[in-house]
């Protein structure tokens, strides 16, 4: 990603987290497919962590009908009961949100919103199997959805969600929408956006 392209995302992130604290992640290998997360720490008006992916956007997806975009960029709102600050716990979050930032340019597919993926883990006890695409309504400013990046460019930033296997079931058993609207209830109830590495609610 070039240089002014990193700009343009950090600044984007920036204005809708409203905070300009971020710390890069750089990925340690990156097999000509560089993607680049920052991590913001929780704040008073959303108090969660904030990973976004940097980098995603440079692989334009082959066409679909319905989608929301060709160049995505994703983040992840993380509980801000986890510490962050301990490497290894952030380091498990940056890998899972890169299984999927990746996903589109290794599978050479499109990816969008209300998609789903489940992986198979090789730790038995990590209990996050799977993970959902949604838009991230928790920000109030729904102009975080787009980003131009470019003068032909534009990046749309999606929410990576991890599920564990009782919120996939749900998910399976109840379709997108239901499981969209248990994300984030329309009627006002308690919303289920963030991520966790232990679901503090079990199924």
């Amino acid at each position: 990603m070039k240089v002014k392209e990193m700009e343009a995302l950090t600044k984007h992130f920036d204005k809708y987290f409203e905070q300009s604290d971020s710390m890069v992640l750089h990925p340690i290998v990156d097999a000509g497919f560089h993607v680049d997360v920052l991590v913001y720490k929780p704040t008073e008006k959303y108090p969660f962590w904030k990973l976004a992916t940097m980098g995603a956007s440079d692989y334009k997806m082959p066409k679909i009908q319905n989608t929301v975009g060709s160049n995505n960029e994703y983040v992840m709102f993380v509980d801000k009961e986890e510490d962050l600050s301990d490497k290894e716990t952030l380091v498990w979050y940056y890998n899972k949100l890169m299984l999927v930032a990746t996903f589109a340019y290794y599978n050479k597919t499109h990816i969008t919103y209300s998609h789903s993926f489940e992986w198979k883990n090789e730790d038995p006890d990590d209990e996050m199997i799977a993970a959902f695409i949604e838009f991230p309504q928790v920000i109030e400013d729904a102009g975080i959805l787009r980003c131009k990046t470019g003068l032909f460019k534009t990046a749309t930033c999606l929410q990576v969600v991890l599920l564990n296997g009782g919120e996939l079931e749900m998910l399976i058993k109840g379709g997108r929408q239901a499981f969209s609207n248990y994300l984030y209830p329309e009627d006002g109830g308690k919303a289920h956006f963030l991520s966790e590495r232990r679901r503090s609610e079990k199924f």
